[in-house]
């Protein structure tokens, strides 16, 4: 059981990498880099085990609201904080509602508590990245699916983790700010 020898330690430094080139000031630097170390472990957890614990979704979450915090007190830039916040707020209600209502049909609440801190990170830059990011998960999911559905590897009714998804399209969003900043 496990990941393939040396592919997390690849995704780490693949994440920090794109997180060290997007980040424009320190502390969304040090917000990045806090949601990689507990990202890329729950990206392997949720892909082995189907579960996104809370000792790793929770601080996610703390950890990159308290350093977009600070950088909004340090640089006196509250617009992105308010943006991360509204973002998270709104994707985490939609995601714990789904669950709630749809029980075991439905998004789970450790995917609730991972989206946390996914649209909280992207929010920084806007709207357009934290839901983007959401929508990408949503739709490299369903292509998985597809793939696995019609290659017999899955039946109806199997059970895809997000986590995986939702963590690798933040990380191709961020990858893709970080292009358009540079030009």
């Amino acid at each position: 059981m496990g990941a393939h020898p040396y592919l997390l330690e690849l995704c780490a430094v693949l994440t920090v990498a794109v997180v060290v080139l997007t980040a424009p000031t320190i502390p969304v630097l040090l917000a990045g880099l806090w949601w990689a170390g507990c990202a890329v472990p729950l990206m392997f957890i949720d892909g082995q085990v189907h579960r996104l614990p809370d000792v790793l979704t929770l601080p996610a979450a703390a950890g990159v609201f308290a350093l977009l915090t600070v950088d909004a007190v340090v640089a006196d830039r509250w617009e992105p904080l308010r943006s991360a916040t509204i973002c998270a707020a709104v994707a985490t209600t939609v995601f714990v509602s789904t669950g709630l209502v749809l029980g075991s049909r439905g998004m789970g609440l450790g995917d609730a508590k991972l989206i946390l801190s996914v649209t909280g990170l992207l929010g920084w830059w806007g709207w357009g990245a934290a839901f983007g990011s959401v929508f990408l998960g949503f739709l490299s999911a369903g292509l998985v699916g597809v793939v696995l559905l019609a290659t017999g590897r899955v039946g109806r009714g199997a059970y895809i983790p997000m986590g995986p998804f939702f963590i690798a399209t933040t990380v191709v969003m961020l990858a893709l700010m970080a292009r358009a900043s540079r030009g």
